[in-house]
């Protein structure tokens, strides 16, 4: 647990020291989390069009109409959407096996509106890291691109939202995607995330750089870690399913204070919850 090389293969995630990068830049190192082969599977619309079809979280646009603003939004419309309910005690006991290697690196900071393809969040803040970081799934690696935030929570545990929601978005090598998710409820002030409160972008479209910022989000992952685990798709158009998903079951705080600072710089975004439509949700624990 202690190695730095090789990778460790347990979840203590020393990760990131951060960057938030916009989602419009064209610096290629930058762009690593949405330019992927399998971007957009359920259409080439995107491939072909320097912007998406405009959507927003509410009105004409919202999510009861992804669908049917492009073609390229028709998975919205699926049968294993995210997210969802989950049932505190009805998930069944999962057999996965989970590795955690999270890494470090510099601080980048954007507050932005829409990005394109796979990590099309909508109004959020948003931390693309350095490559490194993985998540190994029953052998299958996945590479963290990105996290980013929903203010409340997308997924609800026993029909209630918690009032952030963070979302560490993986791609392997063959452009499948994982989301490792971790619901914040009101309790005692969170110093990492108030390192991303301190460095958050006065407006959408800023972004900053800090060298010399780390955040440990090691504390974020206890030793005795539980998970939901389900497949479902990505929260925001184009919605693309098979996205492996585990919402961590474990509790973790964020003050009032800070609930408040997240909640007025993305305002409300997130999706409502969707059916289950017959899919199992599993528990994953690591000891």
């Amino acid at each position: 647990m202690q190695k730095k090389s090789p990778p460790k293969t347990y979840f203590s995630w020393h990760i990131i020291a951060i960057f938030f990068a916009c989602c419009n830049t064209t610096d290629k190192g930058e762009r690593t989390n949405h330019d992927t082969a399998t971007a957009t599977p359920h259409g080439a619309e995107s491939k072909h069009s320097d912007r998406p079809a405009h959507w927003e979280y509410s009105g004409d646009a919202g999510p009861d109409e992804w669908a049917s603003l492009s073609p390229a939004y028709s998975a919205c419309d699926g049968k294993s959407q995210s997210p969802i309910n989950l049932i505190s005690a009805g998930a069944g006991k999962g057999g996965s096996k989970l590795n955690f290697d999270y890494r470090s690196s510099s601080l980048k900071i954007a507050h932005h509106q829409h990005v394109d393809d796979i990590i099309d969040n909508g109004h959020t803040i948003q931390v693309t890291v350095e490559e490194g970081s993985t998540v190994t799934i029953n052998g299958k690696i996945y590479q963290m691109k990105q996290f980013h935030f929903h203010s409340p929570s997308e997924h609800t545990v026993d029909g209630k939202h918690m009032p952030l929601e963070m979302h560490m978005v993986h791609q392997s090598d063959d452009g499948k995607l994982a989301v490792v998710a971790l619901l914040f409820q009101e309790g005692p002030a969170n110093k990492n995330l108030q390192q991303i409160i301190d460095h958050m972008p006065a407006k959408p479209g800023d972004s900053k750089h800090y060298t010399d910022v780390k955040l440990d989000l090691s504390v974020h992952v206890p030793p005795n870690l539980s998970a939901f685990h389900y497949s479902g798709s990505l929260t925001t158009p184009p919605c693309n399913e098979g996205v492996e998903w585990l919402v961590l079951r474990n509790k973790f705080y964020l003050s009032k204070e800070q609930s408040t600072a997240f909640a007025s710089h993305m305002h409300k975004n997130n999706r409502p919850v969707q059916e289950l439509n017959g899919r199992l949700v599993g528990t994953v624990k690591m000891n």
